[in-house]
């Protein structure tokens, strides 16, 4: 049985990933310039893959996974900053993804016991997306893809072909 507090918690990062993926899909749609354009489809690689993982366990314990038209509206308003602000408000989404990774460690510690593997995904995921931004704030770009593939290698044993989710 799942703790309330997991439940609720864990409806928050359900719909965070929801809000993650439709900002870093629409990021890549209108990034400019192959650096920043091949940065933000890796990052589009990871959230989708994030997707096909956050559905199976949301499935397995009952989870709705539809994303409400709240999270559409706040990813269409993060999305059309990033694109317009770039460098302020990466930085904003930067020092909220450090915060929030604490936020996931926590949820993880009271989750269900035999669910570390996915929990322990849970948190890696969050710190990758910290490390990779760091790299673009350093414009290490071409360092992105190895590290995201590199996770994708440990989490699915290959890199992901994926279409669209």
């Amino acid at each position: 049985m799942l703790s309330k507090v997991f439940v609720k918690g864990f409806r928050y990062e359900l719909a965070n990933r929801e809000f993650a993926l439709r900002v870093v899909m629409r990021m890549a749609d209108r990034a400019t310039g192959a650096e920043k354009q091949s940065f933000w489809t890796t990052y589009s690689e990871l959230e989708r893959f994030n997707a096909l993982h956050y559905r199976a366990a949301a499935q397995l314990w009952g989870f709705d996974i539809k994303p409400g038209y709240r999270i559409r509206l706040k990813a269409r308003a993060v999305g059309w900053l990033l694109v317009f602000l770039r460098g302020a408000a990466m930085e904003r989404a930067y020092f909220e993804i450090v915060k929030y990774a604490e936020f996931l460690r926590q949820l993880r510690t009271i989750g269900p016991g035999d669910a570390s593997l996915f929990l322990n995904y849970m948190v890696e995921q969050e710190e990758l997306q910290i490390k990779i931004m760091r790299m673009a704030f350093t414009e290490r770009f071409t360092e992105v893809g190895e590290v995201v593939d590199a996770f994708f290698l440990k989490y699915n044993g290959v890199l992901p072909r994926i279409s669209a989710i």
